[in-house]
């Protein structure tokens, strides 16, 4: 039941100038910022392997580019190289405390090696700095429901719908919660509005618990 969505950096950052040094320097075959693009285009094309590879390049010329560095966390921790991952993310945060994220982006690297303290603990982190973000929301609700505590699982995904009304995974996501709890009729409603914004997963739960015509039942998993 549970659904994490790991997203590349909508938002490119400016490249740092170059030192005057490497201005001096003959140029080489493709700049920083053409690696970086690339990079993001073999991430979306789902090369996450090759999207490593140029955003390496990038940091062999700009080695202190935040961004880059959690771009290529991102990609490392979809070839599930989790550590590879954290490791980039620990130098991205070393340089900007306050990148978020980078500190959401660990979180789930360490919810995926199944840390969900140390998980708890960055998303925490990312609130503290950004009350805004959805997504924070729904990926501390998956820790908390890893770590059994439902009732606030189910309080983040309802601020990660507060603030994006049309999230379906945070739907999809709080319908476990729910079920868990007792709340069967919760849980179908989220699962069938998940379904309406296009969730095909929901579909089973609604099959499964939630009878034929998607109308709540009291029946137990046990």
């Amino acid at each position: 039941m549970k659904t994490i969505l790991l997203l590349i950096i909508s938002v490119l950052f400016a490249l740092p100038a170059f030192s005057q040094k490497a201005a001096t320097q003959p140029a080489p075959q493709k700049t920083a910022l053409q690696h970086f693009n690339a990079g993001n285009q073999k991430f979306k094309s789902g090369k996450y392997t090759e999207a490593i590879k140029e955003y390496s390049e990038v940091l062999k010329q700009e080695p202190e580019h935040i961004v880059t560095m959690t771009n290529r966390g991102i990609a490392r921790d979809r070839i599930l190289d989790y550590r590879g991952a954290i490791a980039d993310f620990d130098k991205a945060l070393a340089l900007d405390p306050k990148h978020v994220e980078a500190w959401v982006s660990r979180g789930l690297s360490k919810y995926n090696l199944q840390d969900y303290k140390g998980a708890l603990i960055d998303f925490n982190t990312a609130v503290s700095i950004d009350q805004l973000q959805a997504r924070t929301y729904n990926n501390r609700g998956l820790v908390r429901y890893a770590l059994k505590d439902y009732r606030s699982s189910i309080i983040d995904y309802g601020r990660a719908i507060t603030l994006q009304p049309d999230y379906a995974e945070a739907y999809y996501n709080r319908g476990a919660p729910r079920f868990t709890s007792g709340d069967v009729s919760g849980a179908c409603e989220d699962w069938i509005k998940a379904k309406k914004l296009g969730v095909k997963e929901a579909e089973q739960y609604l099959k499964q618990y939630c009878g034929q015509n998607s109308t709540a039942t009291t029946k137990s998993t046990k």
